[in-house]
């Protein structure tokens, strides 16, 4: 009966990613899937428009969690899987050679405003990827407030909220972050 427990398992994203690193355990995963496989698989079908390849890719973003559970802390597992997920969407799209225009309006134009318009950088998959690489580097609370302010279009007293940063922390973290994103764009590209 311990599955069907799992399958009604109150706890929050938090508390189970806490369980899972006292005690790896497939029963702690399996309710991290349940409750968020329809969202990662709606985002790798957003990106992949192939029912099939979503499907693959929903489970080998799964499969890499653990990995990636034990590298991280992750504070906020909801955007953080949703950064997981779409970074793998990209990586898979780059090796297909595939030019994904569906999905950008996610992300500010902002981001975009200091990228060099060169011809070996002109096409969007290549832009979205330099973007990504660059969010990764950033320092945890300017990268967790970039997601949850451009990606997830979260305010400032949301952010403050979900991550127990003060408002001027937000802020900072913000204006920092995008700082940070346009040296780093133009170191990456």
């Amino acid at each position: 009966m311990a599955f069907g427990k799992s399958r009604t398992d109150q706890r929050s994203d938090k508390d189970l990613l806490e369980a899972y690193k006292r005690r790896p355990s497939p029963t702690i995963l399996g309710a991290l899937y349940r409750r968020h496989y329809h969202k990662v698989y709606g985002l790798c079908l957003s990106y992949l428009k192939n029912p099939q390849d979503a499907e693959d890719s929903l489970m080998e973003i799964f499969e890499s969690l653990p990995a990636k559970i034990s590298q991280y802390q992750i504070d906020n597992f909801e955007p953080w899987l949703y950064f997981v997920s779409r970074n793998h969407c990209l990586k898979l799209l780059k090796h297909k050679t595939q030019l994904p225009t569906d999905g950008l309006e996610e992300i500010n134009e902002e981001f975009f405003m200091e990228f060099p318009q060169d011809e070996d950088h002109n096409n969007d998959e290549r832009r979205f990827e330099v973007l990504s690489d660059a969010i990764d580097q950033l320092q945890e609370g300017q990268r967790k407030c970039i997601i949850l302010f451009f990606l997830e279009h979260k305010s400032y007293l949301d952010i403050s909220a979900i991550t127990g940063f003060s408002m001027n922390e937000v802020k900072s973290h913000i204006q920092n972050g995008k700082r940070n994103l346009k040296n780093l764009i133009l170191k990456l590209a």
